[in-house]
């Protein structure tokens, strides 16, 4: 297992620009028509996602979690559905249950810590809701925190954990996922330190990472 507490953010990764201009703008455009029908026709809670939607966007306030979680899918999705019709239908067949998760989730992303809250949706090395795995519902963990600085719960993907061990030494990270809780508790302070070193917030360096494009 990889001592993290000896790796540094190379200098070449460090966040440039105004957070609230290259992170909060951070812009994707999805089939909003594709959305609003499968909302409708799964008969599910929640408003669906605008047709072009920033950072900013996604986490600003809902009034409910599913209008939170249909922004956060349609986000990290972008034009490409991928498994989204079964994730519908996944949380379709049973909503009280899969409110409850998001709920739980939600609340602890802010009051608890990051091992908490994802381990909501995957205790136990399983997840919670079908094909709503770590790479998504992290997104979920952090927009929960509706885009304060300071918030601990930040995005790990396989675009993230395929630069970390590729370009900061992190040799004992899974690129693919499956991750445990208690690894994505060490990576959320590991984003938290370079951040405080780098005098940046935690996202500015996952932002960082997910557009190195694998180098310098």
């Amino acid at each position: 297992m990889t001592v993290l507490a000896v790796l540094t953010l190379p200098d070449w990764l460090a966040p440039a620009g105004r957070r609230e201009d290259v992170v909060a703008g951070h812009r994707v455009c999805v089939p909003e028509r594709w959305w609003r029908d499968a909302i409708s026709r799964w008969n599910l809670p929640g408003d669906p996602p605008a047709s072009s939607l920033t950072r900013a966007s996604v986490w600003t306030p809902a009034d409910d979690v599913f209008t939170l979680l249909w922004r956060v899918l349609a986000w990290g999705s972008g034009s490409r559905l991928r498994q989204n019709g079964r994730r519908l239908a996944g949380i379709a067949a049973d909503v009280d249950r899969s409110e409850d998760l998001l709920r739980r989730a939600a609340e602890l992303a802010v009051t608890g810590s990051p091992a908490e809250a994802f381990a909501v949706f995957r205790p136990a090395g399983r997840n919670e809701l079908p094909w709503l795995g770590p790479s998504f519902f992290t997104k979920f963990l952090y927009f929960a925190g509706q885009g304060v600085p300071e918030h601990r719960c930040v995005i790990l993907d396989r675009v993230v954990a395929t630069a970390l061990p590729g370009q900061c030494g992190w040799d004992s990270l899974h690129p693919v996922g499956g991750w445990p809780a208690s690894t994505y508790e060490r990576y959320s302070d590991l984003l938290a330190r370079w951040a405080q070193e780098r005098d940046r917030a935690a996202d500015e360096i996952e932002y960082a990472l997910f557009t190195s494009k694998g180098h310098p």
